[in-house]
Formats: structure tokens, sequence, C-alpha cells
């Protein structure tokens, strides 16, 4: 359907052909105005239905002529033989003069309609019928929303009675209730299948925060299967909420920045510019800077690092590269979005000439091998030792030797590993395809390569580096080179803590301590932030 936006800042006059919008930004930048404002200019074939609604369900309701039962319920009241009073009252009698804050209260009317419905199609089934032959019986509203609602809620049943529903288990049909004692989730669930089934042919359905009140887990099927039901209509939802946003495929996204009380500031998001949609989705629903990070949201890297910084957004995109290239392409799109943003990636095994290639003022290197090493830090370790009534100075010093004593055991591996690690680097850049452009060039790239490559030295370098490390009991500097996920266990922190040795208990220790945001939460963030590089 083709659709005319509402006024931008710049005056100009955009129009869309799309079955389904999102409008995604945050509390204050005017997305409930801008729904109200599409009702306004689509009056007649719109079905708006609000944030702030009632979800009282009625116990049971009388039908009423279906005439009046669906103006009432689109409406919000019924003129009778004047259609076009109805609908000119729309904003005083559905929305009480305040369509942008008016608590919708509609449930009733929408069961009234239902049950209306479902009377005259009995009434219309029973006249039609002739005893000895096949009649069509007919699929009223009601069996389509218990179709869905079942269907998005399996282990819930629904009975339709004369006038009212009843609720069961799918696993216990002798225990009934009215649905007027359904959950919340039930009956929002109810209620929106009812609004957008009893919606008027090819309509304009606007939808303000579709996710209010219905696990995440479902949130996605129920949409996915009421929009299958309404193909018919235009979708337009209204909502922050980045996971919904990002499940409407194929939809245009428009990013609402802000109102002025009669003008948008809004951007139609272009999902061909190379940035990731779910990325860019998220950094919209926030003001805040971003910082990306390595790993995802089950990462340790998160876990800790969201604590650290809880002024910036921090989105996991799993592998380095990807934390490259997301921030350089972000920041290239600054004057679009006005965020700033950060990348963060792991020291891992890189040198520190490798490192000083790095010429962006907005890549951070951490000063750890990885962000595990981070927990080991001298204090870290201390602030959690006195949490638990033990003497820091001497905890630190035994974890200390043991991380010393295990990176010397590892000496040799750790070497090797580096090793492979630097000639792994120097390979890609041989082989880099922005460098490369003829196969000539490739050829004498490589095979100077390989007439240089001198591995063992690289090796007997490394292994005397890592040397002195121990022999000097340099820990910081084991922290930086030292990658294996064995070394918190093996430093024995959680137990010389007293802390429990299962199921990350240290990690979930020190993530306890920085959530509560006190003096010992500071120097734990205070000595994190100072091992980073940027």
């Amino acid at each position: 359907m083709i659709i005319q936006l509402p006024n931008r800042l710049d005056d100009n006059k955009i129009t869309i052909d799309s079955n389904c919008i999102v409008v995604i930004g945050a509390n204050g930048s005017g997305k409930t105005r801008f729904g109200t404002d599409i009702e306004n200019r689509y009056s007649g074939n719109t079905h708006r239905i609000s944030a702030q609604k009632s979800l009282s369900m009625p116990k049971e309701v009388s039908p009423k002529s279906k005439i009046r039962a669906e103006q009432e319920f689109l409406y919000g009241y019924f003129y009778e033989n004047d259609p076009n009073t109805t609908l000119r009252m729309k904003n005083n009698n559905r929305w009480g003069k305040s369509p942008n804050t008016f608590l919708l209260d509609d449930f009733e009317k929408l069961m009234i309609l239902l049950h209306t419905e479902e009377y005259e199609e009995s009434i219309k089934f029973k006249e039609a019928y002739t005893p000895g032959q096949n009649s069509y019986k007919p699929t009223t509203k009601l069996d389509r929303i218990k179709n869905i609602w079942e269907y998005v809620l399996p282990h819930r049943k629904l009975l339709i009675k004369a006038g009212s529903i009843d609720t069961y288990s799918s696993t216990n049909h002798s225990e009934k209730y009215n649905a007027f004692e359904m959950s919340d989730g039930e009956r929002v669930v109810f209620y929106l299948i009812g609004e957008i089934l009893s919606a008027p042919t090819n309509s304009i359905i606007v939808v303000d925060e579709p996710e209010m009140h219905i696990h995440k887990s479902i949130t996605k099927k129920l949409w996915d299967k009421i929009e299958l039901e309404r193909t018919d209509c235009t979708f337009i939802y209204l909502t922050h909420d980045i996971d919904f946003a990002s499940s409407r495929q194929n939809a245009t996204k428009i990013w609402a920045k802000s109102f002025n009380g009669s003008k948008w500031d809004y951007e139609i998001l272009d999902e061909d510019n190379g940035f990731p949609e779910q990325v860019y989705l998220e950094i919209l629903g926030s003001r805040k800077p971003i910082l990306f990070i390595e790993g995802d949201e089950s990462s340790i890297d998160f876990k800790i690092l969201q604590l650290i910084f809880e002024e910036l957004t921090i989105k996991p995109l799993g592998g380095c590269q990807k934390v490259f290239d997301a921030t350089k392409s972000f920041n290239e799109l600054s004057e679009f979005h006005h965020i700033q943003s950060f990348g963060i990636i792991d020291r891992d095994r890189r040198t520190d000439i490798e490192i000083s290639y790095i010429k962006n003022p907005n890549i951070w290197v951490a000063g750890v091998a990885e962000i595990e090493n981070f927990l080991l830090v001298e204090e870290v370790v201390k602030q959690v030792a006195a949490n638990m009534m033990k003497n820091p100075d001497v905890v630190f010093e035994d974890v200390k030797n043991n991380v010393i004593s295990f990176f010397s055991s590892q000496i040799e591996i750790q070497a090797l590993e580096h090793t492979l690690h630097r000639i792994e680097r120097l390979l890609k850049n041989v082989i880099d395809s922005s460098k490369v452009k003829q196969i000539e060039v490739l050829e004498t790239n490589l095979s100077s390569f390989w007439g240089s490559l001198l591995p063992k030295e690289i090796y007997v370098e490394l292994l005397s580096q890592f040397q002195v490390l121990v022999d000097s009991e340099n820990y910081d500097g084991i922290l930086r080179v030292f990658n294996n996920k064995g070394l918190n266990a093996n430093s024995g922190v959680a137990s010389l803590c007293d802390i429990n040795n299962k199921d990350d208990a240290y990690l979930n220790y020190v993530i306890g301590m920085l959530k509560l945001n006190d003096e010992k939460a500071t120097k734990i963030k205070e000595a994190i932030i100072g091992r980073i590089e940027k």
C-alpha cells in the first residue's frame, strides 16, 4: 500500500509503498504521535491499537446488531443512520479527545462484536441447513482467534460458549475457568489477535508497542501468524524493542529521532549500506555511544564489559575483523546518526609493533591476552579477597605464584602458538586481496615470504622473551601474552577466596560485585579500564 508519511523537519513529502513498516525510536521520539498522524490522515481506513490500553476482559457479553457492534468497536460510538458522523467523531468517542494518551478501553466492544458475529453466523447456518444435505460450516472470527491463540500458546485451550469463553490446560480438560482470569500475557495475545482480525478489509493497522506484555519467546511467532492471517492489510509497528524490530523481515524500517510538536526528524533506514541491520537497529534504540566487542551475548567479554562501560551500548559481533569493520562503517555514517562508536579487541598474541599499526583511534586493545585475564588483574583479585574477608596481599601473592608457575609449565606450547599466529598474520598480509591485483605480484610476494620465513628463529626469540617474564616474575607481562582458557582455574583464585570452583563462580562473584556500584566496584572498573590501550 502507498502511504504518505508524516511531515519531516525538512518539509520533504515522503511516500512509501510497503505492506509492513516498523518505526523504531527511543522514548520521547514521537512514535505514538507518528502513528496518530497516519490514523488522522487515513482515518476511515486505519485501525490503531494504542500502547495505553485496558486489558480487562469481560466475563460475559450479549450480542447486538452487527452494524452497531462494528461501529462501536471501530469508532467508539454508533450514530444510527449517520455513518459520516460516526467516523467524524472517532477522535472524540474512541480516543476521548486525547488520541496520544487516552487509555483505550475497548475489550468489551471487541468481545461484543465477536459474539455478535458468532450469533449471526449460527443463525445463518441454522436457516441454511436442510436435513440430509451437507452444509458448509462457517468459520467465525472466534474460531480463527482460537486457532491462532492455541498455536501461539500450545499449553492452553479455549472453549467458546454463548457470550463467554473458558480456558483450560491442554493436559487437564476438567479444570476450566472463565477467560476473564487469564494471565496478562494470555489476555493480550487474545486481544491483539481479535483486534486485528476484526479490522476492516485492506486496513492500515497501527500497533503501538506490539511487544508489550508478551514473552519474547512467542512475540515473533504471534506476529508472523497474525500477518499471515491479514495479508490484505498494511501493518505499521511503533516500537523501541530491538528484537521485535529485527524480527520484521522485509519491512521498511524508519528511525524516529525526535518530534518538535508538529514535525518529525526521521530517516528511512537503508539496508544496502553494508551495515548489519541488527546492530544498526540496536544503536538506534539508544542514544549512547556504541562499543563493539568480540564474542556474543553469552560470552565473558559481554558479561564483563557491559558493567565496566555502563555509559556505552555494548554490542558483541563475534570475531575481531567484524569489530574493525563495524566500527569503521558506523563512524563513516556519523553524519547520519550522530552517534560515536568504538571497538575493543583482545590483544590475542599481537606484538607491540602489530598494535602500533592499528591506525584507528576508535579501536581499543585489551592490555591482556584475552578478556578472561582481566579477572586476574592484581587490584581485581585483591578487591574480591577483601570482600571475602581474606588478606588481599596474601591471596594475590599465592595467585601470582600459581600463574607464573602455570605459565612456566606451558612456556613451550605458548611460544609455538605465538609463532604459528605470527606466521599466519604475515601470510595474510602477503595475500591481502586489496594489495595483490596481479598473479605475478602474488607469485613474487609468496616466493619472498617463503624465502625469508624462519619459524625456528621466531620460536626461539619468543621462548626467550617468555622465559624473561618467568625469571623476572613479570605478572602483568604474563597476563598480556598468556592465552589459556584454564588460567583462572589454575590460578587457584576461587579456592583462595573461599569461592566455589564450579560453574564460573569466581566470574559470577566479580560480576556481582560490579553490579553493586560501590567503592570496591569502582576500583575494579578502574583497574580494568587502566589496562585497556586506547
